[in-house]
């Protein structure tokens, strides 16, 4: 990781490059940030993919949003908040699902967020998206004519970097 200028024309940048080339993997994975290097967490690049699936359920895979045929921008901006909202209530109420899960037992019966802070047994991932669980969740709810009036939004924890990732910062001359 070191400090430097990326393109030789007027997009000259300077920032910082990070390679990561892990164990097993053909090719490094690069990223050029405006932080500094030694303010660079490794391990929230990571997130980035996470993010672009989030985008991804966004746009095709949960709402459809590619399918609407909407340009009027005010019509959109609306439509956008409404997923947005829906997004929210659907991601409350599968966090709501998961931590009952989490503590083996019914989503009905645990009426506040967990005092302890999130988290899933060491090498469990999830089988299932949150969108995808918290859609399945409603559609039960609503079917039995019953919603649940408490949700709420965990975090995950924050992600460290694998214990054998090695970080070196190259100081330019």
């Amino acid at each position: 990781m070191g400090a430097g200028v990326a393109f030789k024309d007027a997009r000259r940048r300077k920032g910082t490059l990070i390679v990561v080339w892990v164990a097993g993997q053909t090719d490094p994975w690069l990223v050029f940030t405006d932080l500094p290097p030694r303010e660079v967490g490794i391990a929230w690049y990571g997130l980035r993919m996470w993010i672009e699936l989030g985008f991804k359920a966004l746009k095709g895979l949960g709402w459809h949003w590619d399918r609407t045929r909407r340009t009027e921008p005010s019509r959109v901006a609306r439509h956008w908040l409404i997923l947005a909202v829906t997004t929210l209530v659907v991601l409350a109420t599968a966090t709501r699902s998961e931590d009952a899960a989490l503590l083996a037992l019914p989503p009905a019966v645990l009426h506040h967020p967990p005092t302890r802070p999130r988290w899933r047994p060491a090498g469990v991932s999830r089988t299932v998206s949150l969108l995808a669980l918290g859609i399945a969740e409603l559609r039960c709810q609503l079917l039995r004519g019953r919603l649940w009036h408490r949700l709420w939004l965990a975090p995950e924890p924050w992600p460290h970097p694998p214990p054998d990732l090695q970080v070196h910062y190259h100081v330019s001359l």
